[in-house]
């Protein structure tokens, strides 16, 4: 007969290979999801110096070009005469990276436009306009 006793149940010994592949698993998911959730849009803030000409514009357009050329957001603002802010401010949806502005601005007087080169990233990009502007143009 045998005299032991029966053992009580034990789980089987965690390998450490299955450990290694589930922590491997975890590393590629976090890293994906950073990946993607750089490259998802999310609120932008750009703001745009007219300064002290600002009382002779009546309505400025502003199309966001992407890296690949095509056409990412586009705004257009109307001001009463007069009534443009000095400092207008503008939240786009957009991905953080590499942008070309148009910025068409219609004075009193006629239209102006620039082209400016910006990257969005978090935090608040300012674009002086107010040499373009200028009475000497």
């Amino acid at each position: 007969m045998n005299d032991e006793l029966p053992r009580p149940f034990a789980p089987p010994p965690v390998r450490p290979r299955r450990s290694l592949l589930k922590f491997g698993l975890l590393i590629v998911g976090l890293a994906v999801a950073g990946y993607f959730g750089q490259k998802a849009p999310r609120d932008q803030h750009v703001t745009l110096v007219l300064g002290p000409a600002s009382d002779r514009v009546i309505g400025l357009e502003i199309q966001y070009i992407g890296a690949d050329g095509e056409l990412a957001r586009a705004a257009r603002m109307a001001f009463e005469g007069g009534a443009a802010p000095r400092v207008v401010s503008h939240e786009p949806h957009l991905a953080d990276g590499d942008y070309s502005l148009r910025i068409d601005i219609d004075l009193r007087e006629g239209r102006r436009s620039t082209e400016r080169r910006v990257t969005l990233g978090g935090g608040t990009t300012q674009i002086d306009l107010t040499g373009v502007l200028s009475p000497a143009r």
